[in-house]
């Protein structure tokens, strides 16, 4: 009787956030309900190997507090925890994709990240990326040419959300056409494995293993061109870079490109803003008569509807968040878009408003010295496939149910097809 009674009782909240980050479908379908009640009841709590951070203000002091929470997330319990459940063979594996962050340029506390965002901040830069704009125009509109030259009716839009953002980076790179398709194939899988601690282990080293020997190569050809003349591209830019004596390392470089082509907000962002303006009609109508209010529309929807839903830190000492104590080398999991929408700083934070004052004051990008590298190209990213989006196609609908990817950490659909009348 016992045994029934307790069979039929409520998971408890610590349960349900365990399922989630354990990959669990239906909470993964619809996870705002689960914020929600973390910021009520439990807004920092221990979760499995990892402290959960929910609120906003809470997140935001972690994200300040460069010297009690470091950045090095490839240390720190969540990571042990993980270790501790693999074979041998697995663990060689785990520990060589993890040691890669030890160039990330986002996985790194100061001096080193210092050091390595130094070598790119001119790259990445508002102005730099503002020269781009023509070109990402164009290629938006050559995406799109593609879709109307297929003539398929509808159209997958999630597969054209990864494509602008990622043509971006490899035109960066100068990565020919007839390979970006391979590349986008191996960053699929790196990506998945950011984005669930490598619940796909073999498939994302097989994909690091390849992308790491595409880009050795490509470094290995442009250093052997230094000089020749004629180069104007990322690589060879940061080759030639010499900041106080010192140059980037390959296995730098390696990890820095790796992260410039499986990261970035924009790469599910152009879908989930569709999404969010179907289920908001009236937000659409209004961004369809006033497209200048664009880009105050991204910012609202990088807070309402982000891809990138947490970021990890591990505490370097014991300490507290906001009176719950935290353990030295516990991973400290910041649920960011939970933050996004805590009613105690955004006022009804679960409606789309493109209009919204403070959208831009969402914590999707970080906050502080570890801000985004890409915040702008990203934006630009956003801005510029929503604008042709809908100039060219006005009347576009979702036409068909969707399903999002298996992921807590980065959400959008897997498919989503859309009909352009």
């Amino acid at each position: 009787m016992n045994q029934a009674v307790e069979a039929l009782a409520p998971a408890s909240l610590e349960e349900r956030v365990a399922r989630f980050y354990d990959l669990d479908e239906e909470l993964l379908r619809d996870p705002w309900p689960l914020y929600a009640e973390m910021r009520e009841k439990r807004p920092v709590m221990r979760v499995g190997s990892a402290v959960v951070v929910s609120r906003y203000e809470d997140i935001k002091t972690v994200f300040r507090d460069t010297v009690n929470f470091s950045n090095r997330r490839y240390t720190g319990s969540r990571v042990t925890h993980k270790r501790a459940g693999l074979s041998p063979g697995e663990v060689k594996l785990y520990d060589y994709l993890i040691e890669l962050d030890v160039n990330h340029i986002g996985q790194n506390d100061p001096p080193d990240h210092s050091r390595l965002r130094r070598f790119v901040n001119q790259a990445f830069s508002g102005g730099a990326v503002r020269r781009m704009r023509e070109r990402v125009v164009r290629m938006a509109h050559g995406l799109l040419d593609e879709v109307d030259a297929g003539g398929e009716e509808p159209f997958d839009l999630a597969a054209l959300s990864w494509r602008l953002p990622f043509a971006v980076v490899c035109s960066m790179l100068q990565i020919p056409d007839a390979e970006v398709s391979t590349f986008r194939g191996w960053a699929l899988e790196i990506r998945r494995g950011l984005g669930t601690n490598y619940d796909n282990l073999h498939e994302a080293y097989d994909a690091t293993r390849n992308l790491e020997a595409y880009v050795l190569e490509l470094i290995q050809r442009r250093r052997a061109q230094a000089g020749i003349g004629g180069n104007d591209d990322l690589v060879s830019n940061l080759l030639a870079t010499d900041i106080d004596g010192t140059h980037l390392t390959d296995r730098e470089l390696v990890t820095m490109f790796a992260v410039m082509l499986t990261s970035g907000n924009a790469n599910d962002m152009i879908s989930n803003a569709v999404i969010a303006l179907e289920r908001w009609p009236d937000q659409r109508a209004l961004l369809l008569e006033r497209p200048e209010l664009i880009r105050n529309a991204v910012e609202e929807f990088l807070r309402y509807c982000p891809s990138a839903h947490g970021v990890h830190r591990v505490a370097v000492a014991d300490g507290e968040i906001a009176g719950f104590p935290v353990r030295a080398g516990e991973t400290v999991r910041l649920v960011v878009a939970s933050a996004n929408h805590d009613p105690d700083k955004f006022a009804e934070p679960e409606r789309l408003d493109i209009t919204r004052a403070d959208a831009r004051q969402h914590l999707d990008f970080g906050y502080g010295i570890h801000t985004c590298l890409g915040q702008w190209l990203a934006r630009m990213d956003i801005e510029v496939a929503l604008t042709v989006l809908y100039e060219r196609y006005p009347h576009l609908r979702i036409a068909a149910p969707f399903e999002y990817r298996r992921e807590y950490q980065f959400r959008g659909p897997q498919r989503l097809l859309v009909s352009r009348r």
